[in-house]
């Protein structure tokens, strides 16, 4: 396998928001308690919801089902 190939055809956008919407899911409590601090508990679900809708997005973009991103 050729490595340096396979890497230029992944998309920077799509890697960057499967990242970031990862991240997103896996840090959704401490994120809501810090910018949230008394009504965090109720606000965490739509965070990992969104979270969870960029990183399918990201997975998309990488898998060219949306293509030129």
């Amino acid at each position: 396998m050729n490595w340096d190939q396979i890497f230029s055809r992944l998309s920077v956008t799509g890697v960057t928001l499967l990242v970031a919407g990862c991240a997103l899911c896996l840090y959704a409590t401490r994120l809501v308690r810090f910018i949230f601090r008394d009504h965090g508990d109720r606000m965490v679900l739509p965070v990992r919801l969104i979270g969870l809708a960029v990183a399918v997005f990201g997975a998309l973009v990488l898998l060219d089902f949306i293509p030129g991103l």
